[in-house]
């Protein structure tokens, strides 16, 4: 159900992001991006990683969830206070732009609720509550979308969005507090210094997995706007803004098997196996699927939703679907080893990474721009799944039987890529492409047996419960 919420409503903000992009053109949508990235950076620290710690957490003791609400929102809070005075800091200091200080100002104001809507929304799927998640999600997304798309089509720029967003993120966290009160259970506990102190010890390495993470993630935006301009950045950002539209999926999927995963692993290899294939597979099919349409027919979206000012981001797209599949199989493999209680690993792959990432940069973004970061950031992925992997253990990967659960996904993405490419050389309209697109990968994940017939019931059963859900929420 959260998935197809937020499919729905991640339509309207696409239609928002097109109308910025059609509106304003490239250079404010490089502003815009960079403004996003700046305050990104600081949400690191204010969430302090402690979202996958509070789905680990109260996935195996529910009774924490209330006293540990008071906890995340008083460190999050004094976190939050920090982090304001330095991004003020900051933005006069380095930000050489006066409309990109307004946009990040407003836009870090906003930042307190997003954090305390994240949070909510984590102990929302601890508890299995996805349709709580919905509700939150529904609220920001169409209140947002909606104003903010007759903001732009009435002749407002930048600032004005802005600050939709910053009403649209205290809505939508208000009402994500009072669904917690209401159906999850009391939030009013005392906090002392000692269990804030010991909160932060035992999320340490969420926070430092957040910031190399978000490090990881950044390095490309900030690089390219100092390295090759506002323009250049709004290419890779419109490319960014498709390949990421689809980035609630593994979230949704890692919210409902994370809990789970961490009960399992308490119970043996098996058990443990049990829910992780799944997971797995299914993350790199979506993965695979995704990559084959957006890079396949990187053209058509591109020209479609941006339009002809942003031909330069065509073959961009096209190198982001691919690190799109990888992002997705290694954000399962991270899932394990926190589960396994070894985020600790996930902080120095990252970190190794992130410095690969940058030392490519400094080499490829000169002579190749946008599509010169992409590439690094490619190259990156790999070598997280290679690192991960290692971590995990070749022996468990083995056990698993990982790769042979891989082949025959990968062969169906690979002829479904191979196939979007051949729709693509008809210049059909775009729809009906996307149409025979999605069709024909389908039909490749049943002929490839990537998806056996067994697979296709339970989806199907698994369709009919969820409308049933839906229907009654």
């Amino acid at each position: 159900m959260l998935s197809v919420t937020e499919l729905l409503t991640r339509l309207v903000s696409l239609v928002l992001v097109i109308c910025v992009a059609r509106r304003l053109g490239p250079e404010m949508m490089g502003i815009y991006a960079f403004a996003l990235t700046f305050v990104n950076l600081f949400d690191i620290f204010v969430n302090f990683g402690l979202d996958r710690y509070i789905q680990r957490e109260v996935g195996r003791q529910p009774d924490l969830t209330g006293p540990l609400f008071s906890q995340v929102f008083t460190l999050k809070l004094l976190a939050y206070l920090a982090a304001a005075v330095v991004t003020v800091i900051l933005s006069v200091t380095v930000v050489d732009s006066g409309l990109k200080r307004w946009v990040i100002w407003l836009l870090s104001l906003s930042l307190f609720f997003r954090t305390n809507i994240t949070s909510s929304n984590s102990f929302f799927r601890a508890h299995q509550q996805a349709k709580y998640e919905a509700l939150v999600v529904i609220s920001f997304r169409v209140v947002y979308g909606g104003a903010g798309l007759a903001a732009i089509l009435s002749g407002q720029g930048l600032l004005t969005l802005a600050g939709l967003e910053l009403a649209a993120q205290g809505g939508a966290c208000v009402l994500a507090w009072w669904l917690f009160i209401k159906k999850i259970g009391n939030p009013f506990h005392r906090v002392t210094f000692n269990s804030l102190l010991e909160l932060a010890r035992s999320t340490k390495d969420f926070l430092l997995i957040r910031v190399v993470l978000t490090i990881f993630a950044s390095l490309n935006m900030f690089m390219l706007s100092f390295m090759a301009g506002d323009v250049v950045t709004g290419f890779y950002s419109a490319a960014l803004r498709l390949s990421s539209s689809f980035d609630f999926l593994p979230e949704a999927f890692t919210g409902a098997f994370l809990p789970e995963l961490s009960r399992r692993c308490t119970q043996g290899w098996e058990a443990f196996g049990a829910v992780f294939r799944p997971y797995f597979k299914y993350l790199l099919i979506i993965g695979l699927g995704l990559a084959a349409v957006l890079g396949g027919l990187a053209e058509g979206f591109i020209l479609l939703v941006f339009g002809p000012a942003f031909t330069a981001a065509i073959p961009t797209l096209s190198l982001l679907a691919l690190t799109l599949a990888l992002d997705f199989t290694n954000l399962s493999v991270s899932t394990a080893l926190i589960a396994l209680n070894r985020e600790n690993r996930i902080v120095r792959i990252f970190l190794a990474a992130a410095a690969f990432n940058f030392s490519l940069n400094l080499f490829l973004v000169p002579a190749y721009r946008q599509n010169g970061a992409v590439g690094a950031t490619l190259a990156a992925e790999i070598l997280v799944l290679f690192l991960q992997l290692r971590t995990l253990g070749w022996g468990l990967v083995r056990d698993l039987g990982l790769g042979r659960m891989a082949a025959r996904p990968l062969l169906a993405g690979l002829l479904a890529f191979g196939w979007a490419r051949v729709l693509a050389l008809w210049q059909m309209d775009f729809f009906p492409t996307l149409a025979l697109m999605a069709l024909g990968f389908l039909l490749l994940l049943f002929f490839t047996g990537a998806l056996s017939r067994e697979e296709w019931l339970a989806a199907w059963e698994a369709i009919k419960l969820k409308r049933k859900e839906w229907d009654t929420a």
